[in-house]
């Protein structure tokens, strides 16, 4: 991390070997940060792979010859929320995503306000990956989440990750370092249909939270129990 921290920007490329910006990350870099020819530029493929190369004045960046560094996340990590209204989704994924976790799913819950249909979720899913890209960049992780499709209720998202998983409650128990999948529930709760479906029940720090708090904390929580046990 010292080395990416030092370079004077990061960049995700397609290919590390062979790395070219895209015209949006190239604009950044000479018409924003006004990049001087040789300063130095950490570059990733997203999948915790990444090299420091030299800014060329053009997208093609100069390698010279460095050595092509991986770095690999013992557990992958996964926060689930219900979508909110207004741009509360946006703000959980840029904070999760700068936490460093792996996976993000939103989900319609019973008490969600906010209805999707097949071209919203389309649209949403393309401005979300976008600033799960851009959040990734500002922090210099080497890792770019998935950004999962909305999931249209607990039932079904429960069937996908099975017994791997806990609910955010305020009465639930410590989280522990085996734990990897948080759940955080609408303004109004879950219903007692949907916290049948998931038996564990984890506390976060704090009183009753916001849904956007709480998916926050649910990421911090996880990433440093990550950090300590593996």
């Amino acid at each position: 991390m010292i080395e990416r921290r030092r370079a004077a920007a990061h960049a995700f490329v397609i290919d590390i070997n062979a790395p070219v910006l895209n015209d949006d990350d190239f604009h950044h870099l000479a018409k924003v940060l006004r990049l001087r020819s040789g300063e130095e530029v950490s570059v990733s493929d997203g999948r915790g792979s990444w090299r420091i190369c030299h800014y060329t004045m053009s997208a093609v960046l100069s390698t010279d010859d460095s050595t092509v560094q991986t770095e690999v996340n013992p557990r992958a990590l996964t926060v689930a929320f219900s979508v909110t209204k207004s741009d509360k989704p946006d703000l959980v994924i840029q904070k999760l995503t700068e936490l460093g976790i792996d996976h993000i799913v939103p989900i319609i819950t019973e008490r969600s306000i906010v209805r999707w249909d097949s071209d919203k979720g389309a649209k949403n899913q393309v401005r979300w990956q976008k600033i799960a890209r851009e959040a990734a960049m500002q922090s210099r992780s080497v890792f770019i989440p998935t950004i999962h499709d909305v999931c249209p209720s607990i039932e079904n998202f429960v069937k996908s990750y099975g017994p791997h998983l806990a609910v955010a409650d305020p009465e639930g128990e410590a989280p522990d370092a085996g734990l990897s999948t948080i759940v955080i529930g609408p303004e109004g709760g879950f219903t007692h249909q949907e916290m049948d479906l998931m038996t564990r029940r984890v506390s976060l720090p704090g009183g009753i939270l916001r849904a956007e708090t709480a998916a926050v904390a649910a990421g911090v929580m996880l990433t440093y129990l990550r950090s300590q046990h593996g």
